[in-house]
């Protein structure tokens, strides 16, 4: 999320690192709430929002409620809202590719390796591509250019994956 905000914002004077840790941390907790909603999808980002809201910036409670949208109902508006909707899938695919590189490194995975798994339908086929697709759309970023964006800064942090 970080990254996305930097290729928004970065050489721009509304750039702040306030505002950058803003999408780091939505990035960060979005998906909090999802163990405690496996069966129940369409609560997912909202019980989080309802048992810790009140310690939540708005702007991140509401891009959280929003990240699952298909489901929630909560329509993103902000490009934090569509940033986070978009990549959440996208990041899931990305692992999933890399879990099955022969490497299993994310070192070695390429946009072109991502782009192959991700026109195989079949493979991770719990990935919501039609989410991911809203990056041209909604953001304004050719997919390939957002898998790179994704895919560099999940390289940059690799370790922290694990990967």
């Amino acid at each position: 999320m970080k990254a996305l905000y930097r290729h928004f914002y970065q050489n721009t004077p509304e750039y702040s690192l306030d505002a950058e840790n803003t999408w780091g941390i939505t990035g960060l907790l979005h998906d909090a709430d999802y163990e405690l909603c496996k069966g129940r999808p369409e609560i997912h980002g909202i019980l989080l929002i309802d048992k810790e809201g009140d310690k939540i910036p708005t702007e991140i409670a509401y891009a959280i409620k929003a990240h699952n949208y298909e489901r929630t109902l909560v329509l993103p508006k902000s490009l934090l809202d569509w940033s986070i909707a978009c990549c959440d899938q996208l990041t899931g695919l990305i692992v999933a590719a890399t879990l099955i590189h022969p490497d299993k490194k994310l070192a070695p995975v390429t946009v072109e390796y991502v782009m192959n798994r991700y026109k195989d339908k079949s493979f991770a086929k719990g990935a919501h591509r039609e989410s991911v697709e809203k990056c041209e759309e909604k953001l304004g970023i050719p997919l390939p250019e957002f898998i790179q964006i994704s895919l560099g800064a999940m390289q940059s942090i690799h370790a922290d994956l694990g990967l």
